[in-house]
């Protein structure tokens, strides 16, 4: 031990220094200051929060899906979606049958609606400082790595198309999470990330 008057080293056993006769007082030794943390990492996000998260997320995807058909036009294949769905002949915007059996206003429309514009709203928010996309926001969830670090979009981007596992086993894969120690559905095992609950 030092002491703090003369600096010089002294018994720590006795109450003034040997040295200059000043009295030794001993400190608590300070705490190490942490920044406050941005999730909680003891709290996973469960089924529920997930379910309401994602009903939100697919309410911001239909207005987006809805801004983009007025902007591109893609409304000739919704309506020829919806003429096959009525058991009517599909026609094209001039009146005109069309006879594919997969007409090419339809792969557009399917592509950029179904396949586009969720990958990326889900990629890019979810690698965004955010970590998040607007459902996970408003239920306070972050999307993590396993050291609880913010996720890249190739992750991400990952982590949307494993979404199709899930399909796969019949949402088996999404339920299997109420049992996993991380509570990890199965696209999150795929891409190796979590979901953490923010303070």
């Amino acid at each position: 031990m030092h002491c703090s008057k003369c600096g010089k080293e002294t018994e720590g056993s006795g109450k003034y220094c040997q040295w200059c006769g000043s009295e030794i007082v001993v400190r608590p030794p300070r705490p190490l200051l942490r920044h406050k943390a941005t999730v909680q990492t003891e709290r996973f996000s469960g089924l529920g929060r997930r379910f309401v998260a994602f009903i939100i997320d697919l309410l911001f995807i239909l207005l987006i899906d809805l801004f983009i058909i007025g902007v591109l036009g893609l409304s000739e294949g919704i309506r020829m979606v919806y003429q096959y769905a009525r058991h009517l002949p599909m026609t094209d915007r001039t009146g005109q049958v069309v006879n594919a059996v997969i007409p090419f206003q339809v792969i557009v429309a399917f592509f950029i609606l179904i396949i586009i514009v969720p990958w990326i709203y889900y990629a890019y928010l979810e690698s965004s400082k955010n970590q998040a996309t607007l459902g996970k926001m408003a239920l306070r969830i972050a999307v993590t790595d396993c050291e609880g670090n913010r996720v890249t979009f190739s992750r991400a981007t990952l982590r949307h198309f494993a979404k199709i596992l899930i399909i796969l086993t019949l949402f088996i894969g999404y339920i299997i999470l109420q049992f996993t120690k991380c509570k990890q559905a199965l696209q999150d095992m795929a891409a190796a990330t979590l979901m953490f609950v923010q303070e």
